[in-house]
């Protein structure tokens, strides 16, 4: 009981995260789409008030590790040091994959020192002790590669923006829409 209190105290974006874990690690366990059920949680907390509301802060978090767990397992796996991401506790890849995506793909305005001690907190209240160092390891890693990983991302995006642009510019002076009027 005085976890559960405990973590009550540490806010909303903790909780949110602390959820956004519980559902990775069960979609996992269950083989189910972890977005589907978040949702499904979200539409049961909202009909009754027996269940918790899903917050906008978990399911922010859970679509994008789902938008990018290839991506993510990928990051984690190569800085794991002397494990493979499949020998890992799920609770620790659930940790993992939260973090990861909230240092590389989610908001700015949270601190990546900040990210990384939630995700010890919450490997610390939910799994081995032994999982704390290397969760906080690979998640310090992956931190100093995030300005750069970030850097990539918009730079690839705004290349296709600018080649999807150019072939809309294409196909309407192909179409005849740059062209006079014939008499």
């Amino acid at each position: 009981m005085a976890q559960d209190v405990d973590h009550r105290r540490r806010g909303s974006r903790y909780r949110a995260r602390r959820r956004a874990v519980a559902l990775l690690f069960e979609a996992e366990l269950r083989d189910a789409d972890v977005v589907e059920l978040a949702e499904e949680r979200r539409k049961m907390g909202a009909d009754s008030h027996e269940f918790h509301d899903v917050a906008p802060y978990t399911m922010e978090v859970v679509t994008g590790v789902a938008e990018r767990l290839d991506r993510l397992d990928s990051m984690i796996a190569d800085h794991l040091r002397e494990w493979t991401l499949e020998r890992l506790p799920a609770v620790d890849r659930a940790v993992l994959r939260a973090g990861s995506w909230e240092l590389l793909f989610g908001t700015r305005e949270v601190d990546s020192a900040v990210v990384i001690d939630q995700a010890v907190l919450l490997v610390s209240d939910l799994s081995a002790d032994r999982s704390v160092a290397y969760v906080n390891a690979v998640l310090d890693r992956i931190a100093g590669l995030a300005e750069h990983i970030r850097a990539a991302e918009k730079a690839v995006s705004t290349l296709d923006t600018d080649a999807a642009a150019a072939e809309d510019v294409s196909e309407a002076t192909s179409d005849g829409a740059g062209e006079p009027p014939a008499d």
